[in-house]
């Protein structure tokens, strides 16, 4: 969710006998992520790459200090092989966790059509999402079949219960500031 005005938060004191509204001003820009391949065309049994990036949405560097993504692809076209850093910024973890909550990593990487990916900046250390993009990490699949077009997609939401593709803010606690 990215909140578009004030947000108003009560604060009480300890006795809970002041009541104070305050009104947050909360950050309108948002971080987009973009999946990019590596190579336009494949053959059978090589392997593809995908970069994931963080890409601010207004002329400006914007920071992140972490995310969850959710990828899904067709399983019978594309075999996830798992992720690697090369090129990318430097982070304090960039995986698919295993046992998630969600059912999304039956095992890791996950090789069912979809995934929850996560990566987290180094503490105290927010990863600056520029305009043209900040490589976080690549994903490698196995080409199975021939397939033109098959897709590598972020859903919104996925799994069960729901969990969603979001991105943190580097400077606000917990705000969300997912683009597109």
């Amino acid at each position: 969710m990215l909140f578009q005005g004030p947000q108003w938060h009560l604060l009480t004191s300890l006795a809970g006998a002041t009541l104070i509204a305050v009104a947050v001003s909360t950050a309108g820009a948002a971080i987009n992520l973009e999946l990019r391949p590596g190579d336009q065309s494949v053959s059978i049994g090589d392997t593809v790459e995908v970069g994931l990036y963080v890409v601010s949405d207004d002329g400006a560097n914007q920071l992140t200090a972490a995310m969850q993504v959710i990828l899904s692809w067709n399983p019978d076209h594309l075999q996830l092989l798992g992720n690697h850093s090369d090129g990318a910024v430097a982070l304090l973890t960039s995986s698919f966790p295993a046992g998630d909550p969600y059912g999304l990593n039956e095992v890791v990487p996950p090789q069912d059509g979809d995934g929850l990916f996560i990566a987290f900046a180094p503490l105290a250390n927010p990863v600056a999402a520029t305009p043209e993009g900040t490589l976080i990490t690549t994903f490698e699949f196995l080409a199975m079949a021939p397939a033109w077009g098959t897709p590598v997609d972020m859903p919104d939401t996925g799994g069960a219960p729901p969990v969603s593709t979001i991105v943190f803010d580097g400077t606000v606690p917990n705000l969300d500031v997912t683009g597109t």
